[in-house]
This record gives C-alpha cells, sequence and structure tokens, in this order.
C-alpha cells in the first residue's frame, strides 16, 4: 500500500510535459516561432533547451532601432538593438548549455548560431528604410536570389476618404509631366537600393545556415519585403562562393543589374470602398538577360501582370488591379 502511494504521488508530482512526445513539443515551438519566446523556453528544462534548438521556423522581431555616428546601415543597429533584448533576457538565468553564453553579437547569424535546423526565417525590422517626402505611400516587394530577380513597387502620392456622391472614376493618366515622371524614378531607385542593401546583409545568415529554404525581411510598416526561396537561396550561396557577390559605393549592398521597367500611372482612382487614390504608380521591374527567349508586348504584359497581382493586400491590391488596366510605359535601367 506504501509502495501504490509512493508511485501515485511520483506520478503527480512528475512534470506533465515529460508525457508530451517530442514531435508535438517541436509542432508548438514552430508555431511560436517568436525568437525571444523560444529563448525563455530554454531556460525551463534541459529538454526544452534541446528542443528549442531544433526548432524550424524562426521569427527574429526587432523592437527599436538604437541611433549612431557610425554610418552603419539601419539594419545593423536594429539587429544590434535586439541582440542586447537578447543578452538583458537570457544573462541573469541559469542556463542549462555551456554553449549558449553571451556573446559580443553583432550580426542575425550570431542571434540564430545555436538553432540547428532552421528551413523559414523571418525577420521583421520595426520600420521601413525611406523617408519620403510627407504623405507619400511607398510599398514594394522584392525576390531575389545571387541578384534581384523581381520587383513590384507601388507609390501613391495620398490616400482619402471620399462620401459616396463624390466617388467617379477617374480615367486620368497625367503624371505630372518631366518632373512627376523623374520623381517616380527616383521612388523606384530608393527602393531598390533598400532592397538590395537588406538582400545583402542576409549573406551571413544564409552562408551559416544552409537548411534555410525560405527567407522572409520585412519591416512593420509593411513597406518592403525581400524574399527568398530555396532556389534563390542555392544560386546565393553558389554564386556567393565564386565571388560575384559585389558592393557598390559606401555602403555595402548587392549590385542592381541592368532592368527593365513596366511603369502604369494613373492621376486619380476611386476605389468602390470609397477611398480616393491620388498620383498612383506601378511599377514591374525585371531584369533583363541577353540569352532569354524575345517575347512581344502583349506576352510581356500578361507575364508582368501575373507578377503585380496578389503581391499587395486591401486597398493596395484594389489600385494595383486598377492600375495594371492603364496604358503602360517601359523604361530601361542600367546596372547600378
Amino acid at each position: 500500500m506504501h509502495n501504490t502511494f509512493d508511485d501515485f504521488e511520483s506520478h503527480h508530482l512528475s512534470d506533465g510535459f515529460d508525457q508530451i512526445p517530442d514531435d508535438i513539443i517541436l509542432l508548438i515551438f514552430n508555431k511560436l516561432s517568436d525568437i525571444k519566446s523560444l529563448t525563455r523556453c530554454r531556460s525551463v528544462t534541459k529538454r526544452f533547451n534541446l528542443l528549442v534548438l531544433q526548432a524550424e521556423n524562426i521569427l527574429v522581431k526587432v523592437d527599436c532601432v538604437v541611433s549612431s555616428e557610425t554610418g552603419d546601415s539601419i539594419l545593423l543597429h536594429v539587429l544590434k538593438s535586439l541582440l542586447q533584448s537578447l543578452h538583458d533576457l537570457i544573462s541573469p538565468k541559469q542556463r542549462y548549455n555551456s554553449s549558449f553564453p553571451p556573446r559580443n553579437q553583432s550580426s542575425p547569424s550570431e542571434i540564430l548560431r545555436d538553432f540547428e535546423k532552421i528551413k523559414r526565417l523571418e525577420i521583421e525590422l520595426p520600420s521601413g528604410d525611406l523617408r519620403l517626402e510627407k504623405g507619400i505611400v511607398l510599398r514594394w516587394k522584392a525576390e531575389f536570389g545571387k541578384s534581384l530577380e523581381t520587383c513590384v513597387i507601388l507609390a501613391i502620392r495620398s490616400i482619402d476618404e471620399v462620401k459616396g456622391e463624390d466617388c467617379v472614376q477617374s480615367n486620368g493618366d497625367d503624371m505630372e509631366g518631366n518632373s512627376g515622371l523623374k520623381l517616380r524614378v527616383v521612388w523606384t531607385i530608393s527602393a531598390l537600393i533598400a532592397a538590395s542593401t537588406r538582400h545583402y546583409l542576409l549573406r551571413e545568415v544564409i552562408r551559416e545556415h544552409k537548411q534555410i529554404e525560405d527567407l522572409v525581411l520585412r519591416d512593420r510598416e509593411g513597406e518592403g519585403t525581400v524574399v527568398m526561396n530555396k532556389q534563390g537561396l542555392g544560386e546565393f550561396r553558389e554564386s556567393e562562393g565564386e565571388g560575384n557577390v559585389r558592393t557598390v559605393g559606401w555602403r555595402n549592398r548587392t549590385t542592381v543589374p541592368a532592368m527593365r521597367m513596366r511603369m502604369r500611372h494613373a492621376a486619380r482612382i476611386d476605389l468602390p470602398c470609397g477611398v480616393r487614390v491620388t498620383g498612383a504608380t506601378l511599377v514591374v521591374i525585371k531584369p533583363t538577360n541577353g540569352n532569354e527567349v524575345m517575347k512581344n508586348d502583349n506576352e510581356e504584359q500578361v507575364e508582368d501582370n501575373g507578377m503585380a497581382l496578389g503581391v499587395f493586400e486591401g486597398v493596395f491590391g484594389e489600385v494595383v488591379g486598377a492600375l495594371l488596366k492603364k496604358p503602360s510605359y517601359l523604361l530601361e535601367m542600367n546596372s547600378f
């Protein structure tokens, strides 16, 4: 009878998580994904400490930007800020693994070094890189391999709510003359520089975590997103091994290749939801490749439209749909 009571008491004093298979706990960790929460989980038990490092989905969410006078990029500073907060989080606590000491970390690869099986990595910055004139809304999404593969940019001068009786669809496509076109080209170049800078700064993570199959770098404001899929990541690693990832200027970034840009513009669009958009411009960008099969303009437009649809959601997606009905203008830009 005594032994039975001891067994009963021992059973109820044991950790309930001990009864849960590792696969289930890993599924929970992958759903959790946030690296700060996962770091806290490492301090719970030895088992958790080991299992957390096998998580395949990781979200690195940067909370703030620290100021600097060194001229480093904003991305590097926000990652340093995150590293400091992670250090503050784990340093007062006893750790189960001696391989997890505080380090003088200065890159995203240092944050992730102990994680062994990352397949999907998402990094979220607190804000975008660009600071355009007041009221301008800019959204962009760029897909990379060893270099830029595609980029879709949406720029809007203003977004306002209007009353139903004022909602009259505008067919105007005026771009405010040459100055308006030049301004939109500047917006486009600014977005491409921001994208190529973000892409370059990911190289160390890609090099050290060869198992990553999906990589996304975005900001909380929704300004810009860099995407790399499994094929693009493989191309980047191969190219970097051959020393083909170049830098330009005083700030390290990936070289933007020669491009073909298809631009559409509308002076005003009144959406069914009661929103008026003025000065909307859509730019679809693809690198020019001398070896590609020549396509006629209709084929190119169909391909570009397919690239633009579904990139943005909500009001921005509606604006894209309206702009795709407008005439397009083709521009070419040299590598920079």
